[in-house]
């Protein structure tokens, strides 16, 4: 035990991370035979599995469950020993990688861009559309950090939520429904456009995807499962992939569909549209947060980037209450509401959490 190679170690994090020697092989670069060596020499040095064969797998035992956590401060201890080059924003050429869907590109994006031209105007920074194989890519180093909101955030990603959004409907301005006191049955009755991720290939025929990470489409609902009488109601003969065609699309029709309100209030059609907001007594949250993998939570780089993320999200929560002062009272089925203010976390810069969403 006192002559344990320190790179067995490191094999044993990613293995718990993983739990697939062929996933944890490749993060490594090494062979699978390499891992399951380095396993074999693991098992005779703690004298216990540590994993066991699974038809998914592999599944840590209890040993392994309670050496993970301390190892892993263990290793992040002997990094700050060996020590972690300085992070310049003002003189790095890194490039970083962030996941972001047409919400956080409307909203988030063009601040933290110009952020980080002032800070940083050195880097590359590269937003690519949000994939449904995103925890894969966070595994992979394709991508450092995702924005969006989340369900079932695996141990091994790290997350810290932003700021909270409302779900509302959005109809054309000269809609029916505008001129009438708000009645949720009477918007599920009208013909609604859904939002949802499609593809072009039969979802039968595609291999089943990894169920450790969900990324929610932000500006669909599932509220009419809550009432089976109005879902029998509701016309959902149409489906866009995103939400800035949605809302031209209601613009342009009779069509409902369901928004985040501060994607709508600022998306290129608002002018054209009515946001009408639920009752007080059932408004709807969305959680919107940036993911990042637990490797990269210490790297200076990372965290420099995490912190921009938070300032532009404070930046656009500012300018969202700027602008709600200027245009005056929006359309809105509960009177009195309260502006939107700058998330805690943010204003405060409060440390990352791990968790999920």
């Amino acid at each position: 035990m006192t002559n344990i190679d320190l790179n067995l170690l490191r094999v044993f994090d990613v293995l718990y991370d993983e739990c697939n020697v062929t996933r944890a092989a490749a993060r490594l670069f090494l062979s699978q035979s390499a891992v399951s060596h380095a396993l074999a020499r693991l098992r005779d040095v703690l004298g216990d599995p540590l994993f066991v064969r699974i038809p998914s797998g592999l599944q840590p035992t209890s040993r392994a469950h309670q050496l993970a956590p301390r190892l892993r401060v263990a290793l992040a201890e002997i990094r700050n020993v060996v020590g972690i080059p300085l992070f310049d924003p003002a003189k790095t050429r890194q490039r970083f990688v962030i996941s972001a869907g047409s919400y956080f590109c409307t909203l988030i994006v063009p601040g933290l861009i110009a952020l980080a031209r002032k800070s940083a105007p050195g880097i590359t920074l590269q937003i690519v559309n949000t994939s449904a194989d995103l925890a894969q890519a966070l595994d992979q180093q394709q991508v450092d950090i995702a924005l969006g909101a989340f369900d079932r955030v695996p141990p091994r990603l790290r997350s810290e939520v932003l700021f909270h959004d409302e779900k509302a409907w959005a109809i054309g301005s000269h809609h029916p429904l505008a001129k009438q006191p708000f009645d949720h049955a009477a918007f599920l009755a009208w013909p609604r456009l859904a939002i949802g991720i499609a593809t072009a290939t039969d979802p039968s025929r595609e291999p089943p995807a990894r169920k450790d990470l969900v990324s929610r489409v932000i500006l669909e609902t599932n509220d009419e499962a809550d009432s089976p009488r109005l879902a029998q109601r509701a016309s959902t003969s149409m489906m866009v992939y995103d939400a800035t065609t949605a809302i031209a699309v209601t613009a342009a029709t009779d069509m409902v569909t369901l928004v985040a309100r501060r994607y709508a209030a600022a998306c290129p059609s608002s002018a054209q549209i009515r946001i009408i907001d639920f009752p007080r007594n059932h408004v709807e949250t969305i959680e919107l947060s940036m993911l990042w993998h637990s490797r990269v939570h210490d790297d200076p780089g990372s965290l420099w980037l995490r912190a921009l993320i938070r300032e532009a999200v404070t930046l656009s929560s500012g300018a969202s209450q700027s602008q709600g002062s200027a245009t005056g009272t929006r359309a809105s089925a509960r009177a009195g509401k309260k502006p939107e203010r700058a998330p805690a976390r943010a204003r405060s810069g409060r440390a990352d959490r791990a968790g999920g969403s």
